[in-house]
């Protein structure tokens, strides 16, 4: 998915630590939850600078995505002039556009809406349940009666009473200010627990179990876009497993504003040999924050993450298991072709160039063990859309089982 603004940072060595100020300016972003953020604080309190290798720069790029963000709760009924524009051709190329007027007056209060990302299915779903109507319409050259059924559903009172959260976003383009809207969500269920708040949160407790463990870590990425935000924290000191292979283990966070969803923190780990080869692997969910917990339950829910370090120590032994130097035959790139054939919600595109890498090794002239072989998989998902790669991490923990 495209978004219209993204960053990323990698950490370079000696990278240095963000001080107490840079990691509280996270919070200033927030507008209008004074509430919540004295929550956050309370709980998640930070009296000093991190340290956290690399968080100085990687906060610096997370305020580059500067998009003015806003929420209003809304119904059908302050919805005006609803049409739809085509924006391109194939599935999903419609957008829904509208002004946004007050309740009272009429008075308008957002002129000129696009909706982007999943927003018309969100809107058209959870206002009326017919987003495929609307696009079966659509595509059968019925634009015109389906503005006609939309505005004549927006007067039913039975209908249009229904409240939800909108999301909306501002871009700029060459000085012109452009209006969207990125998310409906349920109103009674969501609290903007956006991405400088779930930032804020991880440096903290990185931070924390940083003291707790007597290990340092470091921000080794972070991909963050105006509505999502990915980061992976890593251990500065690996540990070898083999006379090569050395295994560094870490916390990976990820967030979306777009959805009644959750921030999750998962393990992760890293195994690189001497040669170069590496692999990212994300192994288990260790908790999660639902979009509309309060911050003590947050904290509570956190609690799990205490116990890292025997996650740590698990991850280890498990890793110790597989035969990274077990050397790979024919029938074993045929089994990885078949599992990457059978992953849900990745490009077709995408495993087709993965399964053709691996389907043109000639074993016959160069022999390739089990880390080489993942290190060429990792290869494909260095410049891949994040949300994909974490499917695909996902995946390799289950797939190095089989070795």
């Amino acid at each position: 998915m495209a978004y219209l603004k993204q960053k990323d940072y990698l950490y370079t060595k000696n990278d240095p630590e963000a001080s107490k100020e840079d990691t509280l300016s996270l919070l200033d972003q927030v507008t209008e939850q004074n509430e919540l953020l004295e929550d956050i604080k309370k709980e998640f309190p930070l009296n000093e600078d991190l340290d956290i290798g690399g968080t100085k720069p990687a906060i610096n790029v997370f305020n580059e995505i500067d998009n003015k963000k806003y929420d209003y709760n809304l119904s059908l009924n302050n919805l005006e002039n609803l049409d739809f524009k085509r924006v391109a051709r194939g599935s999903n190329n419609y957008r829904l556009v509208f002004s946004v007027v007050s309740e009272e007056d009429k008075t308008t209060l957002i002129p000129n809406v696009e909706t982007i990302y999943d927003a018309k299915k969100k809107l058209l779903d959870l206002l009326l349940e017919i987003n495929k109507f609307s696009d079966f319409m659509l595509k059968n050259d019925k634009r015109k009666e389906l503005v006609d059924e939309l505005t004549n559903l927006s007067k039913d009172k039975d209908i249009n009473d229904k409240i939800f959260n909108f999301r909306f976003i501002s871009s700029k383009d060459d000085g012109t200010e452009h209006e969207f809207l990125r998310s409906v969500v349920t109103q009674n269920r969501y609290k903007t627990y956006d991405n400088p708040i779930i930032l804020y949160i991880s440096l903290i407790l990185i931070h924390n179990l940083s003291k707790t463990t007597k290990k340092d870590f470091y921000l080794d990425s972070m991909h963050v876009s105006d509505s999502t935000l990915d980061a992976s924290f890593l251990e500065k000191s690996g540990m070898k497993i083999d006379k090569d292979i050395i295994v560094t283990t870490g916390l990976i966070i990820s967030n979306s504003e777009l959805g009644d969803g959750a921030a999750k923190f998962n393990a992760v780990y890293k195994v690189e040999n001497t040669d170069g080869k590496k692999v990212t692997v994300i192994r288990d969910e260790l908790a999660t924050i639902n979009h509309g917990n309060n911050p003590d339950t947050i904290k509570e829910k956190l609690k799990k993450l205490e116990n890292l370090e025997q996650n740590r120590k698990d991850t280890i032994l498990a890793v110790k298991e597989i035969k990274w130097s077990k050397k790979i035959k024919r029938d074993d790139v045929l089994k990885l072709m078949a599992l990457i054939s059978h992953v849900r919600n990745v490009p077709s595109r995408l495993k087709d160039s993965m399964k053709k890498s691996i389907d043109q090794i000639d074993l016959t002239k160069q022999a390739y063990n089990v880390l080489g072989i993942f290190d060429k998989l990792d290869g494909f998902l260095e410049e891949e859309d994040p949300d994909i790669a974490l499917i695909l991490e996902s995946k390799f923990n289950e797939w190095l089982t089989r070795f």
